[in-house]
């Protein structure tokens, strides 16, 4: 789904915080917001499964629009910048 407004999410910059946030969230079912790359005022929003969290990135499982499970890695830098938001469920 294609948002154009901006959404709301984590609210530090912190990266430690945004760890430990993604941390608590593994295993469980989260709603993200992602920045489209062009043009960068539109937001993706995806739903699905926090499956491990790393020194520098947390990995994201979804469905794609194909319905095929896809899995990405998002930095935690990404969250702190606002180019992916983590929305509350």
């Amino acid at each position: 789904m294609i948002v154009s407004m901006k959404p709301t999410g984590i609210e530090t910059t912190n990266i430690t915080d945004i760890m430990e946030t993604m941390r608590g969230l593994v295993g469980k079912v989260v709603r993200i917001s992602v920045k489209e790359s062009k043009p960068k005022t539109h937001w993706e929003e995806k739903e699905g499964i926090v499956e491990g969290v790393y020194p520098t990135v947390f990995l994201f499982r979804f469905k794609n629009r194909r319905n095929v499970d896809e899995r990405v890695a998002y930095s935690y830098v990404d969250v702190a910048i606002d180019d992916v938001k983590i929305l509350e469920n």
